[in-house]
């Protein structure tokens, strides 16, 4: 399946909505103050994929998570990892990427070490915070 399928969505102002929202692409939701932006995006979409990775953890660790209400929406299928960016201003520095601001940036870098023969060794080394990973021109900064 190449998109996520949201059928029925009626979260908050949101209601019967149905729409299928592309995999692999960057999805932007626009629109006017109210129109559902939020309620779509962060109430049904996140919310069900919360839920589902706390589904995944053991009774033990489940039992001292927030607790996760389900959406109310008829049906979602196709949700896959999801990554979630907060609508607060990014309080990054120059080196701050999407990858370290999702702290994505530690498992990007085990892919990296992990596939083929990888120059450098090990995982750490793919950092721009290690002087084995960073460009030797803009130490790391992204200048270059």
């Amino acid at each position: 399946m190449d998109s996520l399928r949201i059928t029925g969505a009626r979260t908050n102002n949101l209601r019967d909505v149905s729409l299928d929202v592309p995999k692999k692409l960057l999805t932007v939701f626009t629109g006017v103050s109210g129109s559902g932006k939020s309620s779509l995006v962060l109430d049904t979409i996140a919310a069900e994929a919360q839920r589902l990775v706390n589904d995944s953890y053991s009774t033990f660790i489940r039992s001292r998570l927030p607790q996760m209400p389900a959406p109310d929406v008829q049906s979602m299928d196709g949700l896959t990892f999801t990554v979630l960016i907060d609508q607060r201003r990014f309080t990054g520095n120059a080196r701050s990427t999407v990858a370290t601001a999702t702290d994505l940036a530690s498992l990007v870098r085990l892919v990296f070490s992990r596939v083929g023969e990888p120059s450098a060794g090990y995982s750490p080394a793919y950092s721009f915070n290690d002087p084995s990973g960073m460009c030797p021109t803009c130490e790391g900064l992204g200048t270059v």
